[in-house]
């Protein structure tokens, strides 16, 4: 594995405090979306914070998943992850079921909800953990090239987050059409930079495949 191309998971895997960090606060949030969909009876739900904290700590400890992670495994990392919390669900499933033997309640098997959309659920959550990087990488980035930069930023937010058009974009930062076009498209270029480097940190890929998984990730959101 490359670690120009492999840099979060590697440096998270190898003890590095700081990385480790930023993989829970990216990836905590798509096990639990996909934990609380999967688990919809209140008794079960209340497995939810313990389920997503060993799923991070199967991850991070000594030994743990990311230091067996295969980077050339098809699906790339969102499949590997995307198996640790399958497993680590089946895992309490399987506990649960163990305590309700014999008692008149919903068995675990009832609690799970329909696959095919958690499998879906668990794609656009992980999409949008990699793209909330990605625009933090993007604000950060402009916060360093100066005024112009953020004020392409804060047209992307506007024209994302707040579905405006940019005939209301161009009135509101006033701006006439044409500039606020021309603005737009190269906020959009400069999003899928920060966007590739998020995905490169993540993905041990070249160009090519870091340029397929950055299409289909935006594909996940559509």
């Amino acid at each position: 594995m490359d670690a120009t191309r492999w840099s979060l998971i590697l440096a998270a895997a190898n003890g590095d405090r700081g990385r480790r960090d930023e993989f829970t606060r990216c990836y905590a949030p798509v096990a639990r979306a996909w934990l609380s969909a999967r688990w919809r009876a209140p008794a079960a739900r209340d497995d939810v914070d313990d389920a997503v904290q060993e799923v991070l700590l199967d991850c991070v400890r000594e030994g743990g998943a990311l230091q067996r992670v295969d980077a050339g495994r098809d699906g790339g990392f969102r499949a590997f992850f995307s198996g640790i919390v399958r497993r680590v669900a089946l895992k309490f499933e399987a506990k649960r079921a163990r305590r309700e033997r014999g008692r008149e309640v919903a068995s675990s098997l009832e609690l799970v909800a329909d696959e095919a959309t958690l499998s879906k659920l668990f794609d656009r959550e992980y999409a949008l953990a990699v793209v909330r990087q990605a625009h933090a990488v993007h604000r950060r980035d402009a916060e360093a090239a100066g005024p112009d930069a953020l004020r392409r930023v804060e047209l992307l937010r506007l024209r994302f987050e707040e579905e405006l058009p940019i005939r209301t974009i161009a009135a509101r930062l006033g701006l006439d059409a044409s500039e606020a076009h021309r603005m737009y498209a190269r906020a959009r270029r400069e999003f899928r930079l920060a966007l590739r480097e998020v995905v490169r940190e993540r993905e041990a890929a070249g160009d090519e495949r870091v340029d397929a998984a950055c299409d289909e990730l935006l594909g996940m959101l559509a």
